[in-house]
């Protein structure tokens, strides 16, 4: 009666399952947020742009981590990231990496050129951050494979 299609390997993920990692980075702790769901899309031949968005945190503690009050500011920008780069599947976040007073956001895409207007929205919107970005082909998918 009823059948259960399993997702094949390569397709977005309907949903995101994330998992919260913790390490150093020069001696400073580095809080991670990993996409495990994202790991369905690695082999999809079309994400092979990745995309950072580096944020020098305004006020963080003597860790390198941001205050509560900035945590709110973070995470404004980063909905703001994920709401125009995922839309039409075209991006997915696969971590947030917190450390050494930086919080990154990163994402594969199929569209590199995407980048560049939602880099000036989201800009225009969080004027109080400087916002970094970088693009660069990455088909192996090698930084979330090293939080993976």
């Amino acid at each position: 009666m009823f059948s259960f299609i399993k997702k094949k390997s390569g397709e977005y993920p309907s949903e995101s399952k994330w998992s919260i990692l913790q390490g150093q980075n020069d001696g400073k702790p580095m809080i991670v947020r990993r996409n495990d769901s994202a790991k369905e899309i690695s082999s999809n031949l079309e994400f092979v742009y990745r995309i950072g968005f580096a944020i020098p945190l305004l006020v963080c503690n003597e860790f390198g981590l941001p205050s509560n009050e900035e945590m709110i500011s973070l995470n404004q920008i980063e909905d703001e990231l994920s709401d125009q780069l995922e839309k039409g599947e075209i991006s997915i976040q696969v971590l947030s990496i917190t450390t050494s007073g930086m919080r990154e956001f990163v994402y594969y895409t199929k569209d590199s050129k995407i980048v560049e207007k939602v880099i000036s929205d989201v800009r225009s919107k969080f004027s109080s951050h400087e916002i970094q970005y970088y693009v660069v082909e990455d088909k192996s998918w090698s930084v979330y494979k090293e939080f993976a």
